[in-house]
């Protein structure tokens, strides 16, 4: 990656199937770029971050709705060992800081980074300050039900052949191929 010359609101997450939370700490940068003159920055990962089974978005399909969700821009980090093993306050000076030169993060309240996900929303709210950047921790985004929407809500519901569920979480209907990916149990029982 290369260091954006204007300075960023940046939204740190990997962004699996870019559901209606995600959706809503991208609002939250582009409010905070157009008052602050800065462009959004949507910062993700070549590949899951801790393994855990295959994305429901592929890297070209998370991009285009991450711009099609308000990202001016998307940078895609190597999830590679030395990501991996990378500590949380490094991450954050040498991708958060440096290259993606950010003024403002956003991310959600159970965001977790750096080795091990051993940094969350805490400590950088500290590193921010450090920083003299500002940080908006987006509270979690809930069905009318009050369940919370994540990626692992959403991949239980398409587990389970919930599809008008999913929708609800993504905002949108289900693409066709997670449609044939997790068939539901109508299809099952046929």
């Amino acid at each position: 990656m290369e260091k954006r010359d204007r300075g960023a609101a940046v939204c740190l997450g990997f962004f699996d199937g870019v559901h209606l939370g995600h959706r809503a700490l991208l609002s939250a940068a582009r409010e905070i770029a157009r008052r602050e003159g800065l462009s959004v920055c949507a910062h993700t990962f070549d590949v899951p971050p801790g393994g855990k089974g295959a994305p429901l978005t592929t890297l070209e399909e998370r991009i285009a709705l991450l711009r099609e969700a308000g990202a001016d821009t998307v940078a895609v980090s190597p999830f590679d060992d030395g990501m991996r093993r990378m500590p949380g306050d490094e991450f954050f000076r040498r991708i958060v800081l440096d290259e993606l030169n950010a003024r403002h993060v956003i991310c959600g309240d159970d965001h977790r980074f750096g080795y091990r996900g051993a940094w969350g929303a805490e400590e950088l709210r500290a590193l921010c300050g450090e920083a003299g950047i500002g940080l908006t921790v987006v509270p979690p985004v809930t069905l009318p039900d009050g369940s919370r929407i994540s990626t692992t809500a959403l991949r239980a519901a398409l587990q389970a052949g919930d599809f008008a569920r999913a929708e609800e979480m993504l905002g949108r209907p289900v693409p066709d191929a997670l449609r044939r990916r997790f068939p539901s149990d109508e299809i099952l029982n046929k």
